[in-house]
């Protein structure tokens, strides 16, 4: 005796001919059923036919984003300017990501400030206070006597004998390799502080890691435009507050700020751009993005630097440009990918439509 066959879901009066039927439904379809020789001849069964049908029906109709960009044009005026709009991102990650070894720097020539010889010349302050090597004079070390009586007496040289003792009064810098001032060297992070920058430096890419997380999350959950706009606004924080720190912690947790922004305020972007570039463009878009505005961006920022000279002015010129990121929800697009699947269908078509419009292309209904 066969077995009974059970109505499927929206079918009526065991009506099983598929047509309201969704593919979902096959594995119900299947276990229905005992007998394997049975469910076999399902294959010729007119509802199996609709329900592949269905398949084939949901597979066509998906959005093959690619598929369209040959439509609206895969390298036209729109994705031109977008590739133009690259050029204020991919400086703020090369600025993002160099100014704190330009901040952090020190002169590697420095030895003990010794305020009681402050009316001679640097050379008569060393010869008078800073003991010597062979590899010249030693630069965490000062020579523990009595300067003001020294010079009452008119000794115009140590005599190597004398008691050395650690800096006790900061330092001075030779500022003709690093021609400015650094907050390593306003704060004297050299000898017992001297691996303060690298730690700043360690701060800074944990806060990388932490914006990584943090703003992909944002990106899957609010668009790319929100991500790309909120990581730059955290830099611009970050970098503006780093010129006025006053000590080590104070400039870790700013860095840190600062690298959160780290490749994130770049890549969405890059990303962006990517997507509505077409196939055939990617590479090109992909690696000039990196070989030209970035490469540009970096190879500037020392002449900034040096036009500046100043750490705190640097933070601020290398850290502003960042607020421009403002304007992004006006002038890029927001993924259409993204808007897609979080079912936004309508805002996908619109910036479709503007890309036909400006490339002057034409998509067939």
């Amino acid at each position: 005796m066969p077995p009974q066959e059970k109505n499927l879901p929206g079918s009526e009066n065991g009506d099983t001919n598929g047509k309201n039927t969704s593919y979902e439904m096959v594995p119900t379809l299947t276990a229905a059923y005992g007998n394997k020789g049975y469910v076999n001849d399902l294959k010729n069964d007119s509802a199996t036919i609709d329900m592949r049908k269905g398949e084939k029906t949901k597979d066509e109709t998906a959005f093959e984003f690619d598929d369209l960009l040959p439509h609206i044009g895969e390298f036209g005026i729109y994705q031109k300017l977008l590739f133009l709009m690259m050029i204020p991102f991919a400086f703020f990650v090369a600025w993002v990501y160099f100014t704190q070894i330009f901040i952090t720097i020190n002169p590697e020539e420095h030895w003990c400030w010794v305020p009681e010889l402050e009316n001679l010349t640097v050379e008569e302050r060393k010869l008078l206070a800073i003991p010597q090597s062979s590899k010249g004079f030693e630069r965490c070390s000062m020579y523990n006597v009595n300067f003001s009586d020294i010079l009452n007496q008119g000794i115009k040289a140590a005599d190597s004998s004398w008691e050395k003792v650690p800096c006790r009064n900061g330092w001075e810098y030779n500022f003709t390799d690093v021609p400015y001032k650094t907050i390593a060297s306003d704060l004297d992070w050299v000898c017992e502080q001297s691996t303060l920058p690298t730690l700043a430096q360690a701060i800074f890419f944990g806060g990388a890691i932490l914006g990584g997380l943090i703003f992909g999350w944002v990106a899957d959950r609010y668009g790319r435009i929100p991500a790309l706009v909120g990581t730059n606004m955290v830099g611009f924080i970050g970098g503006i507050a780093t010129a006025f720190c006053t000590s080590f912690w104070a400039f870790s947790l700013c860095r840190f700020l600062v690298g959160m922004a780290f490749d994130n305020c770049f890549t969405m972007m890059y990303i962006l751009v990517l997507e509505y570039v077409g196939p055939k463009w990617r590479t090109f878009v992909a690696n000039m993005s990196i070989a030209i505005f970035f490469t540009f961006a970096a190879s500037v920022l020392p002449w900034i630097a040096l036009a500046v000279a100043d750490w705190k002015t640097l933070c601020i010129v290398t850290s502003a440009p960042l607020i421009i990121s403002l304007l992004t929800p006006w002038f890029v697009p927001e993924s259409a990918r993204w808007l897609v699947s979080q079912g936004k269908v309508d805002k996908a078509i619109t910036i479709l439509r503007k890309f036909e419009k400006i490339n002057k292309t034409k998509i067939e209904e």
